[in-house]
Order: C-alpha cells, then sequence, then structure tokens
C-alpha cells in the first residue's frame, strides 16, 4: 500500500485543456444547483438567486484556478512528473475538497442565507468531491490518449528521421535515481545516447522533434545492466551508451572508430574494448 502511494503519478501541464475541463466543471456545478435545486437561497428575487448560484460555480473555478494553475506555474519544479507521485494527488484533491466545502457552508451560510445542516453539508461535500474527480478522470483520459498516439507514433517518426527499420518493440523505460527521488519515463526509440557525468548520468533524447537532455543520478555501470535485454543499446565507450537505430555512420581516423548519429552533432569515439561489440551490433541490425 505504502509503494502504490509513492509511485509516480503523471502531473498534467497542458495549461489550456485543464483551464477548458475547470470552466466545464464550473459551469456543470452552476447548472446542476439551478435545475436541481439541492441548495435554496432564502431570497425572493429569482436574479439575484441566479447570482448566488452562479457563485458557487465562481468558487470552484477560482479554487481549481489557484491549486491546478497558478500555484503550479509558481513553483514548476515541485509540479513535474519526476516529483509528483499518488500521495501528493491525494493529498492536493483532498486539500481542495476541504476548502471548496469550507468556502461553499460560509457562502451559503453569510451569503445565501441557507440554513446549515447535515443533509446541506453532505451535498457540499458530495459537490466538492465531484469536481475533483471529474477533473482527474479527463486528465487521466487525455494522459493515456497522448501515451498512446506518442507510442504509435513513435514507430514511424523515428524511421522518419533515421531512415532506418525500426525494432518490433517499443518499450516505455523508467529512469529513477538511486536515491528514489527523481523519476522519469521514455520510450526505447526517444533515447539518442546516454553519457556519464560523474556520478550522474545524461540522457539525450528526441522527443517533439526536440532534442532534449536530463541528467539523474545514477551510475552508468547500472545503466548498462539495465539496458543488458535491449539489443538497441550499446555501450561503446566507457562513459557513452548509445541507441544503434540513430547510428548514421561508422568512420574510421586515426585514433580509432568513431559513430556519427542522427539528431546529434558530436562524432562518438568508440573505444578499443568495445570495438568488436559495436560492430556486431550494428551488423545485426
Amino acid at each position: 500500500m505504502q509503494n502504490s502511494l509513492v509511485k509516480k503519478h503523471p502531473y498534467y501541464k497542458d495549461v489550456r485543456l485543464s483551464l477548458r475541463i475547470i470552466i466545464g466543471i464550473s459551469l456543470g456545478i452552476f447548472l446542476f444547483l439551478l435545475f436541481f435545486q439541492p441548495l435554496e437561497p432564502q431570497n425572493p428575487d429569482f436574479n439575484n438567486k441566479l447570482l448566488i448560484l452562479a457563485a458557487f460555480g465562481g468558487i470552484t473555478f477560482i479554487l481549481l484556478g489557484i491549486l491546478r494553475l497558478l500555484i503550479p506555474s509558481v513553483f514548476k519544479r515541485t509540479f513535474t512528473t519526476e516529483k509528483w507521485n499518488t500521495n501528493k494527488e491525494i493529498f492536493w484533491g483532498f486539500l481542495y475538497v476541504t476548502l471548496n466545502s469550507v468556502a461553499f457552508v460560509f457562502f451559503a451560510r453569510y451569503v445565501g442565507k441557507i440554513h446549515i445542516t447535515f443533509h446541506i453539508v453532505t451535498i457540499i461535500v458530495i459537490l466538492s468531491l465531484f469536481a475533483i474527480v471529474i477533473l482527474a478522470v479527463t486528465n487521466e483520459f487525455h494522459h493515456l490518449k497522448k501515451q498512446v498516439r506518442e507510442f504509435k507514433g513513435g514507430d514511424s517518426k523515428k524511421s522518419a528521421d533515421s531512415k532506418e527499420t525500426q525494432p518490433e518493440e517499443n518499450p516505455e523505460i523508467e529512469f529513477e535515481s538511486e536515491n528514489k527521488s527523481e523519476y522519469f519515463h521514455l520510450f526505447l526509440n526517444q533515447i539518442i545516447l546516454i553519457k556519464s557525468a560523474n556520478n550522474y548520468i545524461e540522457v539525450i533524447y528526441k522527443k517533439d522533434d526536440k532534442i532534449n537532455k536530463k541528467l539523474i543520478r545514477y551510475t552508468l555501470k547500472n545503466t548498462e545492466i539495465l539496458f543488458s535485454k535491449y539489443a538497441a543499446m550499446i555501450r561503446c565507450h566507457r562513459s557513452c551508451i548509445v541507441n544503434k537505430n540513430y547510428i548514421k555512420k561508422v568512420t574510421k581516423g586515426s585514433d580509432g572508430l568513431k559513430l556519427s548519429l542522427f539528431d546529434y552533432p558530436q562524432d562518438i569515439h568508440v573505444s578499443r574494448q568495445y570495438i568488436l561489440k559495436v560492430k556486431e551490433a550494428l551488423r545485426k541490425r
């Protein structure tokens, strides 16, 4: 149970999508209150009642906007897929439900002049839970949809870029730091090469037609063990592992073999101890 709570959980950075979902939820709460009338403001004027009910939707919009858009945009390093986990997601949802329920109760009591009973409080809590559940489910749906799209499109993109035939398998690789504090994941065909950087590794990868770099505390030796079951990843130097599907050509110079890669400007030197392994791997591709 504890392991499942600290398991990484994707954090959704699509601001436009989140804003559309938040607007939809806020509007949905207003319409629900208007048509089903579980909360009845003590005001004889219909227009005033309408404004009060609309304010409940406004409260939802403001709180979701603060918790899901404003705070994450200020503290960007905290709200990343690498640092976010299920435990934090549950806490963030609980915080919203608590704040929204308290705000609804105070607004209903002092502005709507609604007599607060256990039944009314239950309705308010359910409405708050409804909002966060819809947000979580919708975001999860779009995240899974994006993963499927990336998985299906990964092979075709890489084929067009490297002019090489892709392996049949394109597994998702999870990178985890030695102290278990950082996580991130990539599909195998996104990885161009991995370089040693003291006590870190630098993962150079391609995503959305852009070359990115990611540092994580891990050793290249353990990385080689991690990739030992994937024939595409080959060790060519004591400080470098390359994806053979990104190798454009092999040249021989005075100091030995060099690899030229697609989408990477620098040549990669092949150590003498790895020459035979590299040649064998290239013959099999």
